[in-house]
């Protein structure tokens, strides 16, 4: 249960791996890369490939998503691959997937705007892409949309007996 959810997440789903990345899912994704490719390096790599590419539906390994909308592939990506979302949201940097390191509010002062550094106390940053993070209103409600997502069709039980969790902040 303590296991971070790895996904390799096809070019199709930017906003899906974007939402899984905030969920403190691992995900590897890269528009550049395509369908066969991402498979490769899925397996080498240990990760579960998340794709709407209906010649990758049969392969093993792979979630296959039948939904249009972001909601319901999030859904489904729970449904089929259950995590606690909340234990680690806003743990990685939603850009790259690097984790994020806590830092002291001095070493980010001239990296943020003066509102942002006076009303806030922790930060965090991305060691890979330098991208910064504090807690603001958008982090309330991306955990209230985790929230709503989860209690919809996904039974706690399931969740519980999952993997991980997430935690982001805003840059």
């Amino acid at each position: 249960m303590d296991e971070t959810p790895r996904f390799a997440v096809d070019r199709m789903l930017a906003r899906l791996a974007r939402w899984l990345r905030l969920m403190g899912a691992d995900v590897l994704f890269d528009p550049a890369v395509g369908g066969g490719e991402l498979l490769r390096c899925a397996r080498a790599q240990g990760r579960i490939v998340i794709t709407r590419d209906k010649r990758l539906r049969t392969a093993s390994g792979v979630i296959f998503l039948t939904g249009n909308l972001f909601r319901d592939q999030l859904r489904e990506v729970m449904r089929r691959c259950p995590f606690d979302p909340r234990a680690r949201a806003f743990t990685r940097c939603s850009a790259c997937n690097e984790p994020l390191q806590w830092v002291d509010r001095n070493l980010v002062a001239r990296r943020v705007p003066p509102f942002v550094f006076a009303g806030h106390d922790r930060f965090a940053r991305c060691p890979r892409c330098g991208k910064i993070y504090w807690d603001a209103t958008h982090v309330a409600r991306a955990l209230a949309e985790i929230e709503s997502l989860l209690s919809e069709r996904i039974p706690a039980d399931v969740i519980a007996a999952g993997r991980a969790p997430v935690r982001d902040a805003k840059d």
